[in-house]
């Protein structure tokens, strides 16, 4: 039994400092009955192919969240919650500082698991690296077997990564944090793949759990959800794809708008008009008249920016106090995010997954739902 953990920041905050633990285990089962290595990543980054062999090796699969005790790099208080899975004295300093960990707010430990006949060697040191003889050693078979095999398990991992972090975005809506964008991409993390005494170093950067969510525990339907959208998480739905992608990070710029806003569009079929949507989205949603036109206008918001941006050449700054378009567009992208949550909360209470591959609104589903009410 080998063990690998994904060390990477996070920016769950909460009103409580909190250590918690998602197991993440039983969707293992689920997602080999659904064959998930069929789908099409919705991501860009670690998207070596794998298959049923690969991720049946994995034994077990959690999410550590550390919010207790931020690292602030100069009383290396990340060194804490580093040395409670892992000996960091066998890891040079340097190697830890070049992963960007101490930089990070606060710590999420993905925790895996996995069988492999491969051996765990432990990571040549800076001196090592000089040496060519020793460096070749390390590109053998068995060592070129056991780093294609890595590859596939992280990719299997940054698919779970990306399930839980869709069901954290669906379970606690946004409000304005326009304070927590960053200025820049904050791509951070390291691997230690570790069996015996033995520990493996990788540099694995990552932003797919940086996004600003603030975690409210007596909110917490978490397992519920993922129970549910476990069941379709199989299939390639283009709306998941440009939701996290939009989500993807806390350097939220004018193209995380737009991504949001394709995400929106994403729901309807080819050539369908703004108004369509600007009327639809109401109807489906709301269940009084007041709620539906404050919609209706956000959404027509919403379209007017996406225009000016797109085809107006106009960029706001959604991280500049002082550009009160972008602080516009900045309320917009969160308005429009809880909108787009309701939709997919709407498409699951339907059970319009489960039901056919890719379901869209139109007119046969709106005049199909009209009888018992669109809204209930």
């Amino acid at each position: 039994m080998k063990k690998i953990y994904w060390f990477t920041h996070l920016n769950l905050a909460s009103t409580e400092r909190l250590n918690l633990t998602f197991d993440l285990t039983k969707y293992l089962k689920i997602f080999i009955e659904n064959e998930i290595w069929n789908k099409a990543p919705y991501r860009i980054e670690y998207t070596e192919s794998f298959k049923r062999e690969d991720i049946e090796k994995i034994n077990s699969i959690k999410i550590h969240i550390h919010t207790e005790h931020a690292p602030y790099s100069n009383f290396h208080n990340y060194e804490e919650v580093l040395n409670k899975y892992i000996d960091l004295h066998k890891i040079e300093s340097s190697k830890i500082l070049l992963s960007g960990i101490s930089e990070a707010n606060k710590l999420a430990v993905v925790d895996v698991d996995f069988e492999s006949s491969n051996k765990v060697k432990d990571t040549l040191s800076y001196e090592d690296e000089k040496d060519i003889d020793k460096v070749f050693e390390r590109m053998g078979d068995d060592d070129m077997d056991f780093h294609i095999e890595l590859l596939k398990i992280k990719s299997v991992i940054s698919e779970f990564i990306q399930f839980f972090m869709f069901n954290l975005h669906l379970n606690f809506l946004t409000h304005d944090y326009q304070f927590s964008f960053a200025d820049k991409p904050e791509l951070i993390g390291f691997t230690v793949v570790s069996e015996n005494n033995k520990q493996l170093y990788k540099s694995d950067k990552i932003d797919l759990l940086s996004h600003y969510i603030l975690y409210e525990g007596n909110n917490d339907n978490l397992l519920k959800l993922m129970d549910t959208t476990s069941l379709f998480w199989h299939k390639n739905i283009p709306s998941i794809h440009f939701f996290l992608d939009a989500l993807k990070g806390n350097n939220v710029t004018s193209t995380n708008f737009i991504k949001m806003v394709f995400t929106l569009e994403s729901f309807f079929g080819k050539n369908v008009s703004n108004d369509f949507v600007t009327l639809t989205i109401p109807m489906i949603l709301s269940k009084n008249i007041r709620t539906s036109k404050s919609i209706r206008e956000k959404i027509k918001k919403c379209f007017d920016r996406r225009n000016e941006i797109v085809h107006g050449n106009n960029h706001y700054n959604l991280n500049s106090y002082s550009d009160k378009k972008g602080r516009e567009v900045a309320s917009l992208f969160f308005e429009l995010k809880n909108i787009i949550t309701y939709i997919f909360y709407f498409y699951i209470q339907n059970n319009f997954y489960h039901s056919k591959q890719n379901e869209k609104i139109n007119h046969e589903m709106i005049f199909n739902l009209l009888p018992n009410g669109i809204g209930e």
